[in-house]
C-alpha cells in the first residue's frame, strides 16, 4: 500500500478542522514510515514533501536509523572474528560486522563512519 492509499484509508484529507487535520496527517505519515522501516518509494517521498512534512520525515528517519544502530550495538560479537554471535534482523549468527555495516549504508544511503559513529 502506498502512502497516498494509506492516507486515504485513514480519511486524513476528509478532516475539516485545521488543527485536527495537521495532527492526524503528521501522525499518519510518520506511522506509515515507521511501519515501512523508512524504506519508502519515491512516490511516497514526493507525497511527504508535497505535504510539507519533509523535515519531520528526515528527523524521524534519522532517529529510526540511530535506534537500529544502537540495537545492533547490543548484539554479542566475537572480538576475534568480529562476527555476530546471535541472529539479528535477517543476519544469521556468524555474519561479519562489515557485512551489516554495508547493509546499513546500502539500505539507508548513509555512512556508518560519518553518520552513525561520528568519525
Amino acid at each position: 500500500m502506498s502512502l497516498r492509499e494509506y492516507l486515504k484509508e485513514n480519511k486524513v484529507d476528509q478532516i475539516e478542522d485545521d488543527e485536527e487535520f495537521c495532527k492526524k496527517e503528521h501522525e499518519t505519515v510518520m506511522e506509515y514510515c515507521w511501519k515501512k522501516k523508512f524504506l519508502i518509494t519515491e512516490d511516497d517521498l514526493f507525497c511527504i514533501v508535497g505535504r510539507g512534512l519533509n523535515d519531520s520525515y528526515e528527523f524521524q528517519r534519522a532517529e529510526y536509523i540511530k535506534d537500529l544502530w544502537l540495537e545492533f550495538g547490543d548484539i554479542l560479537m566475537n572480538p576475534d572474528t568480529e562476527c555476530i554471535e546471535e541472529e539479528w534482523k535477517e543476519f544469521p549468527a556468524g555474519t561479519h560486522r562489515e557485512e551489516i555495516w554495508t547493509w546499513f549504508e546500502e539500505t539507508y544511503g548513509i555512512s556508518v563512519a560519518k553518520d552513525l559513529m561520528g568519525l
